[in-house]
């Protein structure tokens, strides 16, 4: 049976938006009052009404409240978001297609999807293009996409679903590692609402 996701293609555009920034650098003191905010509880409360991402909502709720009482909580957050995602120990998940794939036949591909949706990464952006921010900034950008007239939806949604399938293989593998190694639990909770995400995406 297919399942029909209660958010629109634009709010999925825009919760995809926000998780690639979350991926893709360290928070800073604003951005950490932004999720603090009441204006991301009421955003909160649009995602919680998706009865597949209630739980994974109000896991992230929790610890980011847990935030408001962490000594140095911004130093903390960009420690954990070091020691997760830059380094090359153990310990750690790599947000690479390549490191979870191990140079398999998708490695790369993400270069093809980005072109034939028109896009390229951003010579600001210092990390390779299996990055895991791009993939889902490519998602972002897709279902914007589909949700303007005059371009083919059908070519669209087929991007979208090769891109959806192609995180897929390494997505959770992924998230177990950031939810093993994050000790604090924000980029664990985050990236198992990615994960759900992703695959009421796919069902769609």
């Amino acid at each position: 049976m297919i399942k029909h996701s209660s958010l629109t293609t634009e709010q999925m555009a825009c919760v995809y938006a926000w998780l690639a920034q979350l991926f893709s650098r360290e928070r800073d003191d604003d951005s950490l009052a932004l999720l603090q905010s009441s204006e991301m509880a009421e955003w909160f409360a649009v995602l919680k009404g998706e009865p597949s991402l209630e739980a994974e909502v109000l896991q992230l709720e929790e610890k980011i409240a847990a935030l408001q009482v962490r000594e140095d909580a911004t130093l903390e957050l960009a420690a954990d978001f070091c020691s997760l995602f830059l380094m090359s120990e153990k310990h750690a998940a790599l947000p690479y297609a390549s490191a979870h794939l191990e140079g398999g036949p998708n490695y790369g591909v993400i270069k093809r999807l980005l072109a034939d949706a028109g896009m390229q990464v951003s010579e600001t952006f210092s990390e390779s293009a299996d990055h895991l921010a791009i993939f889902i900034e490519l998602l972002s950008h897709l279902h914007f996409s589909l949700g303007e007239s005059g371009l083919s939806r059908q070519r669209i949604d087929a991007l979208r679903r090769e891109t959806l399938a192609g995180l897929l293989r390494w997505l959770p593998e992924f998230t177990a590692k950031c939810r093993r190694y994050d000790d604090f639990g924000f980029y664990g909770a985050l990236s198992q609402l990615l994960l759900a995400l992703v695959r009421l995406d796919i069902q769609n």
